[in-house]
């Protein structure tokens, strides 16, 4: 079995390597890069960008074996599954060690085994490394439960992205956040962004087209004088006649309203009465001979006589 259709240069290497029973470290080029320590052929860690690597500080924890073997798993999936550098060949290092010394080895047959058997599990599943999910939209009324690592995949799944990026991005193992996936896509959260084929490819010839007896063109009635004969005339002759149709004339408008015209008579002027002469202003009231013409009184009277004659 072959992790991959077209597999990684490394993995060649690890075989030569584990024949021949070298120490030291196997360091893969390309993207995501990483490295392979061995002892006498066999793998004793492994690491790479975006598996979480061991604390240093766990050198007295009784399940330091399995998480090192954890983390040789998932960075073997994350390393011989990628895209491969072009021209770049895998450089070994004789005599490097890595801190978590012997704890664990793992043979390099058994770790390619359980690589392709992994990979083949998530294929069943329907969903690799490099394929493009993106969230879709619940019925409504339906209830789907999420785990923590689901949720937080599904707050990172902002637009179409592979699980290898997520995994990046998340700072979760590969092979936890393929599982993830699938169990999101056979809930309905997410689906598979597949590719679509060319508009050529997928264009359906259309078919030949049949020699079909074309209809017969209507001709236009003869035209010609008319029989005055008596004679039975049925309706489709009348119909059918020739005699043109004439469209009957169209009512006549409603004159236009015109403004009347306002008879410009000569009115001979009235002649105008002479206005009445103004009466004559009143007398002006006598003053008492005993009043003195300078007081008060007598000129509060002539105040008067004058308001009066206005």
């Amino acid at each position: 079995m072959t992790v991959q259709e077209a597999e990684h240069p490394a993995i060649d290497v690890l075989r030569v390597l584990a024949i021949s029973r070298s120490s030291g470290a196997l360091e893969v080029r390309g993207l995501p890069g990483g490295a392979f320590f061995l002892h006498e052929g066999e793998v004793t860690y492994a690491e790479t960008i975006g598996v979480p690597p061991v604390p240093e500080n766990s050198d007295t924890d009784p399940e330091l074996p399995s998480m090192i073997r954890s983390t040789i798993l998932e960075a073997g999936v994350e390393m011989l599954t990628g895209r491969r550098a072009e021209g770049e060949r895998p450089l070994f290092r004789p005599g490097r060690r890595h801190w978590t010394g012997l704890r664990c080895r793992v043979a390099v047959e058994h770790l390619l085994a359980e690589i392709t058997d992994l990979i083949a599990h998530f294929r069943r599943l329907g969903i690799s490394p490099d394929d493009e999910v993106r969230l879709c939209w619940l019925p409504r009324g339906r209830t789907v439960v999420l785990d923590s690592q689901e949720w937080a995949l599904t707050g990172r799944l902002t637009s179409a992205q592979s699980p290898r990026v997520l995994a990046r991005r998340s700072g979760l193992p590969l092979t936890a956040t393929l599982a993830s996936i699938a169990s999101m896509i056979s809930s309905g959260v997410a689906k598979l962004v597949h590719t679509e084929a060319p508009a050529e490819a997928t264009r359906t010839a259309a078919p030949a087209p049949t020699d079909i007896p074309a209809a017969p063109r209507p001709q236009a009635p003869e035209t010609g004088p008319l029989d005055t004969a008596d004679r039975p005339v049925s309706a489709s002759a009348i119909l059918t006649a020739s005699k043109p149709i004439t469209t009957p004339p169209a009512p006549d408008r409603l004159p236009r309203r015109r403004p009347r015209t306002v008879e410009t008579d000569k009115v001979e002027a009235e002649p105008q009465k002479p206005a009445a002469p103004a009466p004559p202003p009143p007398p002006p009231i006598p003053l008492p001979e005993d009043l003195d013409p300078n007081s008060r009184v007598a000129i509060a009277l002539r105040v008067l006589e004058g308001l009066k004659r206005l």
